[in-house]
């Protein structure tokens, strides 16, 4: 349980006036130990008007959180951007903003790919499974054993460039992979995205009550800072037999649709496990054309067509 004094911070940092001309200035800055370096810059950030250029060319903006790791964020991030290319037609980016867990490369086919430096930017890779375009810092390290060990400003930083610098064109989507939890990545990345006014938030969760116990606080975080939360996904809500095709419930009990009703949020449906899904997701191919008869793969095209009616209506 969170005690009232983080309570209190977090509601500064909510209120964060860095990129105002009160940056460094207002009470909310007291105490604060970049108080005197935004005094000392003044008004705002010349970056953000670059940042707002690059998503205005961008239709919809979708962040994908959790509350914890190892619930399959990434992959339904992947699995979403495939739904979105594939079923709707829609031209896709993602752009993987988990700085120490990148996972998106891998998982749409261009690992071990370099990012191109342009005149324009940096020219994000572009998947063979619906050329859908990425964006990720595991393509600037020299290796996929190399570790990312950042501290918080310079992972803040690198978040910063990603939007900022990167050419990514007319988007009909940009899916946004964050970090697992709530972090000062995410409230950097909603700072920076809030001009460009997102469409807001797919939160994914397991049925394990450990994970639901994290997802309330993602629910809390989003309320603070204003990002409207889009649905739940649940996901491994069930394992698919490779055999017969059924689903088996390998975690009885999900409380995922009473959660989201006491948040009065949607749930936008639930996705089984299928370990020939998983072995695309390992081996880089396209579930969506492999597949197409998977459980898995019907239950991301239904996300994909639920969440589309939300963001249109």
């Amino acid at each position: 349980m969170n005690s009232p004094e983080n309570n209190e911070d977090e509601e500064k940092l909510a209120e964060c006036p860095a990129n105002s001309e009160e940056a460094g200035r207002s009470s909310v800055c007291e105490g604060c130990p970049g108080q005197t370096l935004c005094r000392m810059q003044g008004g705002p950030d010349p970056d953000q008007e670059i940042i707002d250029v690059r998503m205005g060319a961008i239709k919809h903006k979708i962040l994908i959180l959790s509350g914890k790791g190892g619930v399959g964020k990434s992959t339904v991030a992947y699995l979403l951007s495939l739904a979105l290319a594939k079923c709707q037609s829609s031209k896709v980016g993602v752009v993987d903003l988990d700085i120490c867990g990148p996972s998106i490369p891998k998982l749409l086919g261009v690992e071990n790919q370099p990012i191109i430096q342009t005149p324009y930017g940096w020219k994000p890779l572009v998947s063979p499974n619906g050329d859908i375009k990425v964006m990720s810092v595991a393509s600037l390290l020299d290796s996929d054993k190399t570790s990312v060990i950042f501290r918080g400003p310079r992972k803040t930083g690198l978040i910063k460039r990603f939007l900022k610098d990167t050419f990514w064109g007319k988007l009909d989507f940009l899916i946004c992979d964050t970090p697992p939890g709530t972090s000062d990545e995410h409230m950097s990345i909603v700072k920076l995205l809030k001009n460009a006014k997102p469409d807001g938030a797919v939160l994914v969760t397991t049925p394990q009550e450990v994970a639901m116990a994290t997802m309330r606080k993602e629910l809390n975080f989003c309320k603070k800072m204003g990002v409207t939360v889009l649905g739940l996904v649940e996901n491994m809500s069930g394992l698919v037999c490779p055999c017969c095709k059924e689903t088996t419930e390998i975690f009885p009990g999900s409380g995922v649709a009473s959660l989201a009703e006491s948040y009065g949020v949607p749930v936008l449906g639930s996705i089984p496990m299928d370990p020939m899904i998983t072995e695309c997701c390992e081996s880089g191919r396209d579930p969506m054309e492999n597949y197409p008869e998977s459980p898995t793969v019907q239950s991301m095209m239904g996300i994909s067509n639920h969440l589309i009616s939300l963001i249109n209506r």
